[in-house]
This record gives C-alpha cells, structure tokens and sequence, in this order.
C-alpha cells in the first residue's frame, strides 16, 4: 500500500500540513482581536448614559425567566433608538481602533472566543498530518514492515506518537504531556456539547506549552526524516515568538 505513494504523496502532505499551521494561527489572531474588541466595546459603553426613557423601557420590560423562553420569545429592543444608536458606533469605533490599538493579554488569560476552535482544530490537524507523514517515511524506508504500518495508520493520534517515539518515552528523552492536552481540548471541539461548549476556554500559558512541546517533537521527526524542505519547527517557533510579541 505504502509503495504506491511516491513524491506526490509527500508534497500533498506538506502544503495540507503548512496550510493547517497557517490556519490555526490566522484563527488566534481572529479570537484575541474579537475579545481585544470586546474589552475596547465595554469601555465605549461606559461613556454612554441611558436616558430617562431608556430606563422607563427598561423598568416596564418583562422578559421570560428562563433559557428556552427567552430563545422561543421575540424580545422588543429594551433601549430607544437613540441609544442603540449610540450603542452601534461604539461598536464600530472599537473595530477600528482594534486595528490601531495594542493591548496584552496576561498568560492566565482564558480565550473564550468562538474563533479558538478554528485554531484547535487546524492545530491538531497540523500535528496529525505530520505523525502520518512520518510513519509514511518509517514504513518507506522499512524502519517498520507493512503489517504493522497499516495497523498504526488506523490507531489514534496519540497512540501513533507513543508508537513513533517509544524509545524516547522509555528513556524520558521525549514528553508527550502537553501535545495530550492539545487532543483532548480538540476532542471539546469535535464533541461540541453543551458541556464542552462551557469548558472550553484555554488559557494562553496553556497553548504556550502545547506550542513548545510540539515544537520539539517536531524537530526530532525532522532530525530522522531530513527533507529538504522549510522547518515546520522553526516556522512553529516564529509563530510562538509573534504571538508573544503582538499579545503577551
């Protein structure tokens, strides 16, 4: 089966690989501008005073007490026009001034845009495409036969790399801790349920961490398979190094 893949194969490989690295982050930037712009909106809102009107509507407003209510009611605007005028150039300037502005997000930050499943999947994808390159390259240059190729192509994510880096896992030369972590936040993201939908806001140290680790991973597969071809591992590390600098 591995034999039929020649150079073609591996180039598919590589651009899906770099594409998903591109997208991951395209998503970071994505979610840390949108909760930049949620801040820079809070703080618009403050120079606006409710009018006496505006608390009237308020006062007078009765809205259903509980979830399902609310989703099944059509709630009438609680503000006058005037204000939620107001209200939507606020919103507005804050969009530009995110383009302007810079603000630094503290390590203990949690993310909780939407847009952080666009980077956990395409991360996970990332790191997936490149263990399925690497045991490509193990059957291909008969490190392993093709019976237990085809068996592990089949296994999960984790269990493909506990597979690949054994002997360094036995050594304690390789730690696989954070890229576990970096699953099990993607399997949130692909079992999107109510709960996970909640638990689901990971904090910037923690993908620091997973970034680092598979950083390194990444380098050591490098080492074995010496493509010649663009350092997924330093470009990794650029992007860590531009997150650091433009969020942290």
């Amino acid at each position: 089966m591995s034999n039929r893949h020649e150079i073609e194969t591996y180039s598919k490989l590589q651009l899906g690989a770099a594409f998903y690295l591109q997208e991951s982050f395209h998503y970071l930037h994505v979610a840390l501008k949108s909760e930049f712009t949620s801040l820079l909106f809070a703080e618009e809102l403050n120079s606006i005073e409710p009018s006496k009107e505006d608390r009237k509507i308020i006062d007078e407003t009765r809205l259903p007490q509980d979830a399902v209510s609310i989703m099944q009611s059509n709630i009438p605007d609680v503000l006058t026009k005037e204000t939620l005028s107001l209200m939507s150039e606020a919103f507005q300037k804050s969009k530009c001034r995110v383009e302007s502005e810079k603000h630094k997000f503290g390590l203990d930050h949690r993310i909780d845009s939407i847009e952080i499943l666009g980077h956990l999947n395409n991360f996970g994808f990332f790191i997936e495409t490149l263990t399925n390159r690497h045991l490509l390259f193990l059957r291909q240059t008969e490190v392993i036969d093709e019976f237990s190729y085809a068996r592990i192509c089949t296994a999960k994510v984790m269990e493909r790399l506990i597979y690949i880096f054994k002997e360094e896992l036995n050594n304690n030369q390789v730690h696989l801790n954070e890229i576990t972590n970096l699953f099990s936040l993607r399997n949130k993201t692909v079992h999107y349920t109510p709960d996970n939908a909640i638990a689901l806001k990971p904090k910037i140290s923690e993908l620091i961490q997973i970034w680092r680790q598979c950083a390194k991973i990444i380098k050591r597969l490098e080492k074995k398979e010496k493509f010649n071809e663009e350092s997924f591992s330093k470009i990794l590390e650029n992007y860590i190094v531009e997150i650091k600098t433009t969020w942290n």
